[in-house]
């Protein structure tokens, strides 16, 4: 048979099924939406069969009674007695009882969509790819991929499935006792039945049974494929030769027919295979939505197998609205040079100018950018233009952000959103992913409130201009959608869950493969993410998928293992020359096209002119935890600040300290002030403990006061002091002339001073006359010989091993001023690879060095395979024997969120300590889920904490039972603070902690 020519397609007793006198197509209803009975109901189509309120996963809306009787809606379509029987359905839920969406039609839907998104969504570069990974044509690819879309569902032509509808008489089948899945069925029945549509049944691993798998898979988990030896492999697997067998091969039959029978593929690589499941799903996601059943159901339901032509016609002239509704287009590339990018720009620095000049020529197809430069250094604006150059030549024009925080993606989003909009021409869709993303005010949708508009600036985030390209729909808003948005910024958690063995990675695996991946603060990784990292990087280079990595201080070998990483997934060879050392500061250029050259940039890169940064340590003699000399070191350090004025920045290791601190000082600055006749310096805290809409509060007041914005426009103040966590080290664009900080390893302590004079060069700031240079003082024990010289706080954040070789690594610089970008590499790389840096202690280094290897190891274990291994077994992929929420993109992320409630006299609970606003504990929502607000009012004052604290207190922290259906609020636990008639506040004491929620300082947890 020659390539590409479908062969005869088999039917029972030899049968054609499509008669051509009925089989007429004819033009699909297009009733306006109040004639449809869907006005209200579901507003401009957008609401989805499991998407409510904000992407909340609650039970779907009903179609009612009356838009069945309206709209001439059959209750009980049977088919006839023989032929496709109608009467098996595929949709019931959300459906008036009698009312079952068949399942021929939803198969048929669920082609037409994929058959759109290959078309109008799937990028070219991924077309490529998976082309390239069935080795066949892009065309071909897509008819494929239409044609098994439409086989998704059939393992529902079961007993065990028909008969979960109760309403839903079975006639005329026999029972049946296995209980198998849908999905399951469908990957063990077609790896039988599609042999005798063409498909190779032999060798190592032919395409029957990949196919089968990744069909088997649309629910997120594939399943192992079990080898049949019997010459009857159906009858050995549980599928005699009945009434179910003879309409699963009726609806195969059909849909192979109808959608022209594609000629099977030679192969199927596996990685490929993972991306056309991902398609499979989405599609079958979209058709499922109850505004697409209504209106299909609106046209008529098929009454003989000659009507399926015209449900497949109207189906595909349905779905490019429907890929619209739910914000799936295709990004546009954007072209231009760097100042076109950025016309803010006078003059691009050093790094800009040498991107700009090299990297186009270099960008043949898909690659690896890894950019080291110092903080401060416009590494975000050169990324976002060289995502332009790459994207255009891999033919992925997407973009995905990744940051280490969800604080540090809210920050990142107004800025990419912002160039966005000076870059693109069309209305495109951007998606703000993390657990908390909907709470961010700029993250705007059309059911938000917005300002009024004409008060606005077109830049302004809550303009009309700009929400037009920042809106997002509410498919996007849904669990696991978001990065099917054209562009999206995020936590790097978001793309890390691409690379676990969780369910629907291939979901996000899809969603990654038509952007450039843009990886920032990429130092931030631990052993256990790093491995993880590693991993994503491996797939990403098998789907030639542009990646940007960014960091300011990053280790050499770190940085070489990522490159590997990449490389080795695009297939590069072990003995390939080695790959060179990256220059501090640099770029490094590798091609994932064969033979993969790794390009570094060609000449030094001039960078800012900075002033030498005073890295001096303050040595304290610490006893146990007793913090009084610490607290007389700080403040002997800011006592010019508060005197002559300044702004100051002091970052305490854990919450505990810096409330502490913040409290201490707070007192101290005001008896300093009084004494010396002159105004307190205002006082700021953060850290993570402050319920999430006063630490969004807080962290956008110190950024307008504190940062670029405040001097030019009169709002710096006179004196401030921000004490802080490490919160504060990454993304945050604030300047202080003084910089105090607990000892931390040396790349953070870094980190840390680019908030030091970090606009300096801008020359926009007024520093106070004691502010010569930008100093950091880092708060040490005077003692390096033991781990007992360490406050216990900071050894449990930072392994001691790392504290110390910093602290010696700080004495033996003796106070020379660190030149950056200069000295940067060398220390960094000093802290790690001197082996004389720790000579009391050598059994903490090995302690340390035995501690990554098992964090690897368990980041290794919870990723998926590489794509060497995968590309034989989807069933690798996934794990069936954990949940969802066993996997972590974090070591240790044992983190429950709280929300502090207040409770009357009578038992009544309280969001505030005034009592004058309910905990909502009934939902308001017609169907009894929660609205927006009610969520909102919740979610906005939750807050992080460890979930040990909560271990043994499950009945004292346990939310109200309503709750437990919501898929925002079923993981929200309560502390609950009793109110006495005297209006004083007592918080709850769980085991051995007591907890307040204090105005001020945030949760205040005392033992």
């Amino acid at each position: 048979m020659p390539r590409h020519q479908p062969p005869s397609c088999p039917l029972p007793g030899g049968c054609r099924l499509l008669a051509s006198s009925g089989s007429t197509v004819s033009s699909a209803s297009t009733q306006p939406a109040t004639a449809l009975g869907l006005q209200g109901r579901f507003p401009k189509f957008r609401k989805s069969v499991s998407v409510g309120v904000y992407g909340s996963w609650l039970r779907p809306p009903a179609l009612s009674r009356e838009f069945v009787v309206r709209n001439n809606v059959p209750v009980d379509a049977a088919g006839p007695p023989e032929g496709i029987d109608f009467s098996l359905w595929g949709k019931s839920e959300g459906l008036p009882p009698g009312v079952r969406y068949p399942l021929a039609c939803h198969l048929l839907d669920a082609a037409a969509a994929a058959e759109a998104l290959w078309r109008d969504h799937v990028s070219p570069g991924v077309h490529e790819t998976i082309a390239h990974g069935l080795d066949t044509t892009v065309d071909h690819a897509g008819t494929l991929i239409r044609h098994w879309a439409g086989l998704h569902d059939i393992g529902k032509i079961t007993h065990g499935f028909q008969g979960q509808d109760a309403t839903a008489p079975i006639r005329g089948y026999p029972a049946a006792e296995h209980r198998k899945a849908h999905d399951h069925v469908a990957a063990e029945w077609l790896q039988c039945a599609l042999p005798e549509y063409g498909y190779p049944k032999d060798g190592r691993r032919p395409p029957t049974l990949m196919v089968a798998q990744l069909l088997g898979g649309h629910h997120g988990r594939f399943h192992q494929h079990v080898s049949v030896s019997s010459s009857a492999p159906l009858r050995a697997l549980g599928y005699p030769d009945d009434a179910w067998e003879t309409q699963r091969r009726l609806h195969l039959a059909a849909v192979t027919e109808l959608l022209g029978h594609p000629a099977a593929p030679d192969q199927i690589d596996g990685t490929a295979a993972a991306l056309v499941c991902g398609v499979v799903i989405q599609a079958d996601w979209l058709v499922s939505q109850l505004s697409f059943i209504g209106r299909q159901l609106a046209g008529g339901l098929p009454a003989t197998p000659g009507d399926l032509p015209r449900h497949l016609h109207r189906a595909r002239e349905k779905v490019p609205a429907l890929l619209g509704e739910a914000g799936l287009g295709r990004p546009a590339p954007r072209t231009g040079s760097f100042t076109a990018a950025f016309p803010s720009i006078d003059t691009p620095n050093g790094l800009q100018r040498s991107l700009a000049e090299h990297l186009p020529r270099l960008c043949e197809g898909p690659g690896l950018l890894l950019v080291t430069a110092p903080m401060g250094e416009g590494k975000t604006e050169a990324a976002l233009y060289a995502a332009e150059v790459m994207g255009r030549a891999a033919g992925r024009c997407g973009l995905y952000v990744a940051l280490p925080t969800m604080a540090t993606a809210d920050q990142m989003f107004t800025r990419v959103t912002t160039y966005l909009r000076r870059r693109n021409a069309t209305p495109s869709t951007t998606t703000l992913l993390h657990g908390m993303a909907w709470l961010n005010p700029h993250y705007l949708s059309q059911q938000d409130t917005a300002p009024a508009e004409e008060q606005l600036p077109p830049d302004n985030p809550g303009s009309a201009e700009f929400r037009r390209l920042v809106e997002v729909s509410e498919w996007l808003r849904g669990r696991k959608r978001g990065l099917f948005a054209d562009y999206a910024v995020g936590t790097i958690d978001q793309a890390l869950m691409a690379a676990l063995r969780s369910r629907h990675n291939v979901v996000r695996m899809l969603g990654l493969a038509g952007k450039t991946v843009v990886i920032d603060e990429v130092h931030a990784a631990d052993s256990y993410m790093l491995a993880l990292v590693t991993r994503l990087l491996n797939w990403l280079g098998r789907l030639q998928v542009p990646v940007i990595l960014l960091s300011a201080t990053l280790h050499h070998r770190t940085a070489r293992t990522l490159i590997e990483a990449y490389l080795k997934g695009a297939g590069r060879r072990r003995n390939a020359a080695p790959i060179p050392t990256v220059a501090y500061p640099g770029w490094v250029y590798a091609s994932a096209q064969s033979p993969h050259p790794v390009t570094v940039n060609p000449e030094p890169l001039e960078t800012t002119q900075r002033k030498p940064l005073a890295l001096h340590p303050r040595e304290v003699s610490l006893t146990g935890d007793d913090t009084t000399a610490l607290d007389r070191a700080i403040q002997e350090e800011l006592a010019k600040l508060v005197e002559q004025g300044g702004c100051a920045a002091v970052i305490r290791t854990t919450v505990a300290e810096a409330q502490h601190t913040f409290h201490r000082i707070a007192e101290w600055s005001a008896r300093h002030a009084r004494a010396t006749g002159t105004e307190p310096p205002e006082m700021y805290l953060l850290h993570a403990r402050f319920p999430a809409q006063q630490r969004e509060r807080v962290t956008e007041d110190i950024v307008h006061r504190l940062g670029a914005n405040g001097a030019p426009n009169g709002q710096r103040p006179r004196s401030a002091i921000l004490v802080a966590t490490a919160i504060i080290e990454q993304s945050i664009d604030i300047d202080v002339d003084l910089m105090v900080s607990d000892l931390a390893p040396i790349h953070l302590l870094l980190q840390r001073s680019g908030r030091c004079w970090r606009h300096e060069h801008r020359g926009i700031l007024a520093r106070p006359a004691w502010a010569t240079e930008p100093r950091l003082v880092v708060l040490a024990p005077h003692r390096t010989d033991a781990e007992d010289a360490l406050p216990r706080g900071w050894s449990h954040i930072h392994h001691p091993s790392l504290l110390l070789r910093t602290h010696n690594l700080l004495r033996r610089w003796a106070n020379q001023p660190v030149r950056v970008p200069e000295d940067v590499q060398e220390l960094v790389d000093g802290m790690i690879d001197d082996t004389d840096l720790n000579p009391d202690n050598p059994h903490q280094d090995l302690d340390r060095e035995a501690t990554d290897l098992a964090y690897r190891s368990l980041g290794e274990n919870a990723a998926i395979p590489p794509p060497g291994r995968a590309t034989r077994d989807l069933y690798r992929l996934t794990d069936h024997d954990i949940d969802e929420a066993q996997v972590a993109t974090r070591f240790g992320a044992d983190t429950t969120r709280v929300v502090c409630c207040y409770s009357d006299s009578h038992g009544h609970r309280w969001l505030d300590e005034a009592l004058s606003e309910e905990l909502p504990e009934t939902g308001e929502l017609a169907h009894g889920g929660f609205s927006t607000g009610q969520v909102r009012a919740v979610l906005s004052r939750s807050l992080p904490v460890p979930g040990r604290w909560l271990e043994d207190h499950a009945e004292q922290a346990a939310p109200p039972e309503t709750w437990l259906t919501s898929p925002h609020l079923c993981q929200i636990r309560l502390l609950v603070h009793r109110v006495g008639p005297d209006g004083s506040v007592h918080g709850p004491q769980l085991g051995g902690r007591r907890m307040y929620l204090d105005p001020r300082l945030g949760l205040v947890v005392e033992p």
